[in-house]
């Protein structure tokens, strides 16, 4: 539109210059008739002056006019050169809304450029071409709006796809929170249900215990004694009596060794001390008596299958400690753990070694293999007489800390009681 306008300025420019140089003649033309005086040289020049001033007037307005055609022509060019662009946006704004719209783009493109093509061959047609733009933009907005409601309608399915999952995750949240719930209950009953166990179990477990012991004194109503058959890390007794604080003791027993190595007659071990107090024959060594880890020792010749009286004294003073074999005095000494106090609340076991206190895992090397009867713990050091008495069966003095009775001894592991005879099978011990 731009370049048909300036068009048709130029074409009237062109009619008002040709009827401006004929009008100018015919002047000039009527002006030599209606002068009839005219002085000898004057009507020449003034003609050759006009034509003059016409032909410059002439020139000046060509050069307008190549000026105005220049003009034209530049912006021709530049209308081009944006159609150009124009092309080249259009092609990418093509491309990119293929790409948008998941289908090949290659037919959009290729259409962009038969429409470049068809420009291209027909440039002096400005106004079709731009025309041709327009109908392009329009067709793009079309399908970029059509992009905008199918994408509107995805952020819709969208919102009610994640509505719908964190729907779920609430009841996945609830379902959970209800199966908990119910764990803890179960949790609940079922420590309920064990307690209610483990008081059962107690009750049984003492009213064994309590039969036991009646049909022991009904069995052993002279007394009993416990077998130890072999050399085990799994066979024991252990004493139930609680033991105080000790700052004296006489210890004795009846042992019948069936080897020649005696093994742990006793342990006694408090959780500060796993030696507080013992008594022990290793592997070719002396029998040792043990206070507070501190070690006497000393040699008992003890004769195999027979039955012999052992007893063993102490007094924190001084440390002063003797033992005795058929109610004789067979070894004393001094400075066995002075001043120290046997200490309260620990576990006495007979026929095995403790390593910690109330630890059951034993050394075999370490335990009893025979008979032991008539265990008995005194917090005072007995008279020579009231241990030969002991020792010959003319008393049945039993001790005042742990007297020898089937109530207070628990066996374990293969251990058996069986009626005493100890008293009635006496075995000399050699001098």
């Amino acid at each position: 539109m731009i370049v048909n306008s300036k068009v048709k300025k130029s074409k009237a420019m062109l009619t008002d210059t040709a009827a401006g140089l004929t009008w100018a003649g015919a002047q000039c033309k009527l002006g030599r008739l209606l002068c009839t005086p005219v002085p000898p040289g004057q009507c020449e020049p003034k003609a050759v002056q006009a034509d003059q001033q016409q032909q410059e007037d002439g020139d000046e307005e060509s050069g307008s006019l190549r000026a105005a055609a220049e003009e034209l022509r530049h912006t021709a060019q530049r209308q081009q050169e944006e159609i150009r662009a124009d092309r080249r946006t259009i092609r990418e704004l093509a491309g990119k809304l293929a790409e948008c719209e998941g289908t090949g783009g290659g037919g959009v493109v290729q259409e962009e450029r038969e429409r470049e093509r068809g420009m291209m061959g027909d440039e002096g047609r400005a106004g079709g071409a731009v025309e041709e733009l327009e109908r392009a933009i329009l067709h793009m907005k079309e399908r970029i709006e059509k992009l905008e409601v199918r994408r509107d309608t995805s952020k819709g399915q969208g919102a009610a796809v994640q509505r719908k999952v964190e729907d779920l995750e609430e009841e996945l949240k609830r379902r959970m929170k209800l199966l908990e719930e119910e764990r803890k209950n179960l949790r609940q009953q079922s420590q309920k249900h064990q307690d209610h166990i483990d008081q059962g179990l107690d009750a049984i477990h003492q009213r064994i215990s309590s039969l036991e012991q009646g049909l022991s004194e009904n069995r052993f109503p002279e007394g009993y004694r416990l077998s130890f058959p072999v050399r085990s890390s799994s066979m024991y007794a252990v004493v139930k009596h609680t033991m105080p604080a000790l700052h004296a003791i006489t210890v004795c027993m009846w042992l019948r060794p069936t080897q020649s190595v005696l093994g742990t007659g006793f342990s006694y071990a408090v959780p500060e001390q796993s030696h507080e107090l013992v008594l022990q024959q290793l592997v070719h060594g002396p029998i040792e008596f043990i206070i507070n880890n501190e070690v006497a020792q000393f040699t008992l010749n003890l004769t195999v299958n027979a039955w012999q009286h052992v007893c063993v004294s102490w007094n924190r003073r001084a440390g002063v400690w003797h033992v005795y074999l058929g109610g004789k005095l067979k070894g004393e000494g001094k400075d066995l753990a002075v001043r120290h106090s046997i200490r309260p609340g620990g576990t006495l076991i007979l026929g095995q070694e403790q390593s910690s206190m109330g630890g059951l895992r034993f050394v075999a090397s370490r335990a009893l293999v025979g008979e032991l009867s008539q265990f008995n713990l005194w917090d005072r050091v007995l008279t020579h007489a009231e241990l030969y008495a002991l020792a010959h069966c003319s008393t049945g003095m039993l001790g005042n800390i742990v007297p020898w009775n089937s109530r207070e001894v628990e066996v374990f592991g293969g251990v058996t009681k069986q009626p005493a005879e100890h008293c009635d099978h006496h075995a000399s011990v050699r001098q």
